[in-house]
Order: structure tokens, then sequence, then C-alpha cells
């Protein structure tokens, strides 16, 4: 991780959060629609602790503070929100860490399924953002989300980060069926505290109108503008590591019956994370029927990364505490390359019934691992080869993501490439599919 300039940190240095306060009562509908110098910008939609709520974030230019405004979709009045629309004052706001905006923080509650909603953040101050819809959508049967690997906007991709980054969500968006949220595993950004480089990673509407979960990376940490652009639920105040000018926190929430964890891996203290995973399966697990957990330093990828001293400690502590919780799938990147693993037990070996095919039932304490590569193009790995857990790798150097579908049988995965040709919006190709599924307690019948 890059040294802070003294400008950074002190910039870092005066923005803690501030309380938000009472904004005067909120403009009508006509006078949000009206605004056309709306000084709101990176707004960003995000998961809730469960399905009924999402978390919202956005910048302002005045002093913060203000308000989300929603409404069913049904009851707008044109394209505006009616004059009886739900609303939430901030939960947290204060000055952003480029000195110039204010970052705020908001949540919409008691969300029905299988909804659309529309919805706006702003204040009287700094005008409204325009309306954009989402749909709660069906939890608990079969769903799917999308998880990314590196954005890294600002790395230096070609064409350029911010274009592959648009090209591999737009593409996931059209190649998956209604995905309840989409789910980037650190380094949204090359730089902690380039506002500029966050912009680009919030530019594609899909931020405002598809919910997303975020994990920190390396390239994301040392900055409090990770905390200032995300508004993650259930965030631990004791686990997970943050600081006066640093991002971190251990997190959880869940959606569709699927527990989802995420640890800062950039905090060392392992004691701590496995404290949180254990705390947070023995109070939430029997209300899921899946377990998902996500941190940005893969533990088992196939690229030069997985030598490196801090995910040597990682990939020693982590196997037993998936095991003990029943981890059912680890989602990972910063290492650039696509790689799956076998079904590994608790000391980390692969487990010697699996292989590399399409179909692996899992017993109880058995965990996948999957890496995701870049998703933007920003930059790629070599490949290491002969690694012990390695199921199946693959390096073509080309931007990729991975769509997981949910039913009460099975988790599959499937990975897809996004090549650069093709325009904005790229076909993708798959290259990997996995299956997991757990081992029956039924015996067999005499006909099998």
């Amino acid at each position: 991780m890059s040294l802070l300039s003294v400008s950074a940190l002190l910039a870092a240095l005066v923005a803690a959060p501030s309380p938000a306060h009472a904004e005067p009562a909120h403009a009508s509908s006509t006078q949000a629609e009206a605004n056309e110098e709306s000084a709101i910008t990176d707004t960003v939609l995000q998961v809730g602790a469960d399905e009924s709520s999402r978390k919202l974030s956005w910048m302002s230019e005045n002093s913060g503070g203000g308000e989300v405004r929603w409404a069913k979709t049904s009851e707008l009045n044109g394209s505006a929100l009616p004059d009886d629309a739900e609303s939430a004052e901030t939960t947290e706001s204060g000055l952003s860490t480029d000195l110039k905006r204010h970052f705020n923080h908001a949540s919409m509650t008691e969300l029905e399924p299988n909804t659309e909603y529309s919805y706006q953040v702003g204040s009287e101050k700094d005008g409204f953002s325009d309306v954009a819809q989402f749909d709660t959508g069906v939890a608990g049967d079969d769903s799917e989300f999308l998880v990314f690997g590196d954005p890294q906007i600002g790395a230096g991709g070609q064409p350029d980060d911010a274009t592959g980054w648009d090209r591999t969500l737009n593409s996931a968006l059209e190649t998956g069926q209604d995905p309840r949220f989409f789910y980037s595993l650190g380094d949204q950004v090359n730089s902690a505290g380039d506002q500029g480089q966050y912009e680009q990673y919030l530019a594609p509407e899909a931020t405002r109108t598809v919910p997303q979960a975020t994990t920190i990376g390396n390239h994301d940490v040392a900055s409090k503008s990770y905390e200032q652009h995300f508004n993650r639920p259930n965030v631990s105040g004791d686990h997970g590591g943050s600081g006066a000018i640093t991002s971190g926190g251990d997190y959880w929430f869940i959606d569709s019956g699927v527990l989802f964890i995420n640890i800062n891996s950039n905090d060392a203290n392992t004691d701590e994370h496995a404290e949180f995973i254990d705390e947070v399966v023995a109070e939430h697990g029997d209300q899921a029927r899946w377990t998902v957990l996500g941190f940005h330093h893969s533990i088992y990828s196939t690229a030069t990364h997985s030598d490196d001293l801090e995910v040597k400690r990682l990939r020693e502590a982590i196997p037993p505490v998936a095991a003990r919780n029943d981890i059912d799938l680890v989602v990972s990147g910063h290492d650039h390359i696509y790689n799956r693993t076998f079904l590994m037990d608790a000391e980390g070996k692969k487990v010697a019934s699996s292989d590399a095919g399409f179909e692996q039932q899992k017993e109880e304490g058995q965990t996948m691992y999957l890496t995701l590569t870049s998703s933007s193009g920003s930059k790629f790995y070599d490949y290491v080869p002969g690694l012990d857990w390695e199921a199946k790798s693959v390096h073509n150097d080309v931007p990729a993501f991975t769509r997981v579908r949910v039913s009460d049988e099975s988790l599959r995965a499937t990975t897809y490439e996004v090549p650069a040709e093709g325009g904005t919006q790229a076909a993708s190709e798959a290259i990997d599919d996995v299956e997991i599924s757990r081992q029956s307690d039924e015996e067999p019948s005499p006909d099998h």
C-alpha cells in the first residue's frame, strides 16, 4: 500500500463523520423534479441488512444532511414522486476527503417484495437527484447475484478502466436474469482518496438502479473515501479495523436466504475476523440456506500474490473458520486471474473426492474458493502452475465476471469473459461452470 501524501492525511483527518441534522420540510415533488441545478453526485444504491431495506450514499456540495424520498413506481405523478412519498433523513453526513463536498448516508426501509420503487436523494439547499428506479424482486425462491473482481479504476487499462468496467457490468446485467445485486470484491479504485476515480467507478447507471455490495481492497483502505461512498449494513465497530485516516469494518447481510459475510482482509488480526464470522453465523446462520464469505486477498489464487506473507497468514487462518461455520463459497479478488479450487477442508487441503468437474457435492465443513480476475482489464498477473488447490484456472488476460444462481438445492457459479471487441454492449462467453450441492443423507434406491 502506498504512503499517503501530507495533503491526503490532512484531508482524511478532517473528514470524520458529523451527526446528521434535520433539514427543513422537504421540497415538493414538483420542486424536486424541476431543479435542474442539483448539486447531488455519486449516488449509490446498496444492499440493506435484508431484502426489506436498501441503503444509499451520495455527495452534496453544501453542508450535508438531507433525505431520501421513495414511493412505489406505480404511484408516481408523471415522472415525479408523489407529495406523500416516504422519506428518511440522513443517518450520517460530513465533510468528504476532498474538502469540497459532503457525504451523506440514508436508508429505505419496509420495502415490499416483488415491487418496483422510485427514489431520489438530496435537500432544499442542494436540490434532488433525478428519480431512479429499482425492483425488490422475489427473494427466497431461485435467484442470482453477480460477482466482480478488481475494477481498479485508474490503474491504466486499455482502452481505459472506466470503459472496461462499464462494458463488463453491462454485459453481466444482460447475461443475468434479474440479479438481486452485484458484488465488487475490492480495489474499486486505484488510489484510495481519488474522487475522480470514484466518480468513474460509479458512472454506470446500474450503480443507481441495481443494489451493490462491496469488499474493501488494499487500494481502497488508505482513506475514509471508501466508507464515505459505501453505506454498508451491519458494520462491526469491533472487527475489521478502521482508523482516523483509513476505512474498514467487517459486515454482513442476508439476501434471498443467503448469509453474506464480508471481512476487511487488510486488517491482519485474523482472530478478530474469526470471532466476527463465528458470532454472525451463530446468530444468523439458521436463517440461511447457504453462506458466502467475501474478502479481497485471495488465499487460493494461481498468480503471484499467492506467495505473499499476508496471504499465507490468511491461508492458515481462514480454512478452519470456514469449516466450523460450514461456509459454502468464498469469493475474493486481488490477484487479477480467475481460479476455482477443489472443495477444501478445515486444514486447507483438497477433499479427496473433489475433482475439476461441474458437479461438486459437499459435506458439512467443506468449502469452495473462487478468485475473480479484473472486471475492467486494468491489469492481469502471470499464471503460476502446479499449485495443489487448482481445479480450474483461466488466464487469458480478458475481463470477466461470475454469475451465481441460488436455489434450495445448489449454488451454481458460471464465469464469463467479456472480450474487448463488440462495442459497449459486449457479449459474454462462459469459461467455467460449477455447481455446489450438499450430499444427501438418504440411501440410494436399489435402482441406482
